[in-house]
């Protein structure tokens, strides 16, 4: 009888830190994915939500580093996928942030990874749509633990970033250029198109 109770509890116990692993996990992802949207609009915010006075990422960093005119004007090529994205490694290097990537894309990822455990392994990404931006987080569960959607050996957790500011810019842009391009009747959109990613990419 002893050794029967002896085994039922062990078992017990192995389920239990099961679960208790995958929790951490799942909470985790959560918890990174909502501290990176949290201060998308400004990686210069700390802990408390306010920037030094003064200090910003920049007057156009929506325009090239968020992928702002390539999400807008649908310029990504096929080959691309249909969305823009950055993917920064879990856990970060000791003492990284994500600035060794060079984009603010991916410092701003590294600063909300760094919240992590570094015994937490997976990555983080963001990724820009027509109509949608959201980072997700995927953590790595130990021993195959299957999450709640099924796929073992994996949980994600993903945040909608939000930016009233750049929605308001946004739809003027659009308004804007779409009314210069049916108003013109020397440029067509494609070509007009081109020159904008050209421009949001640096060249001439």
């Amino acid at each position: 009888m002893f050794p029967l109770m002896m085994t039922t509890t062990l078992l017990w116990l192995i389920v239990v830190l099961i679960i208790f692993q995958g929790g951490v996990a799942q909470s985790g992802a959560a918890r990174a994915s909502e501290a990176a949207v949290l201060h998308w609009d400004n990686s210069k915010r700390g802990a408390s939500g306010l920037p030094a006075a003064g200090v910003d990422d920049g007057l156009y960093w929506r325009l090239a580093e968020d992928n702002l005119l390539q999400g807008l004007l649908q310029l990504a090529s096929p080959e691309d996928g249909q969305q823009a994205s950055v993917t920064v490694a879990l856990p970060l290097p000791v003492g990284g942030n994500g600035a060794a990537a060079g984009s603010l894309t991916a410092i701003k990822l590294g600063k909300a990874g760094s919240r992590l455990s570094p015994q937490l392994h997976g990555e983080m990404m963001y990724k820009r749509g027509v109509l949608n931006r959201q980072a997700e987080t995927r953590l790595r569960l130990p021993m195959g633990i299957p999450s709640r959607s099924g796929k073992s050996g994996e949980v994600r957790a993903s945040a909608i970033v939000t930016d009233p500011v750049e929605f308001i810019r946004s739809v003027d842009l659009v308004r804007y250029y779409t009314a210069k391009f049916q108003a013109s009747r020397d440029m067509k959109a494609a070509s007009a198109g081109k020159a904008l990613k050209d421009y949001a990419a640096g060249r001439p």
